[in-house]
């Protein structure tokens, strides 16, 4: 099974998205609340993201949707499996 995105989170980076959970997700309010600048903030987001960003192709990142999709209760397994089949049959034509 593949490493979930929440496992490549260290602890800085798990404290930055509570403050900026906080923060109703403002980086200006963020910036007065740490003291941190804007700026500072903004890359360190920055980073968070590129370091997240899967480096696989389109259909590992359709299966890692679907499997959020799932964990989340938004869309049942059963449904997610039918639509991930779909997918791969209109990948190999």
């Amino acid at each position: 099974m593949t490493k979930k995105w929440y496992d490549l989170l260290d602890q800085d980076d798990v404290s930055l998205l509570y403050q900026l959970a906080d923060a109703d997700f403002k980086l200006s309010k963020l910036s007065n609340m740490t003291g941190m600048s804007y700026f500072v903030l903004k890359k360190r987001i920055d980073k968070l993201k590129t370091d997240l960003l899967p480096q696989t192709n389109g259909d590992a990142d359709f299966k890692g949707y679907l499997d959020f999709l799932v964990e989340q209760k938004i869309l049942p397994s059963s449904i997610a499996q039918v639509l991930y089949e779909k997918h791969l049959d209109g990948m190999n034509r």
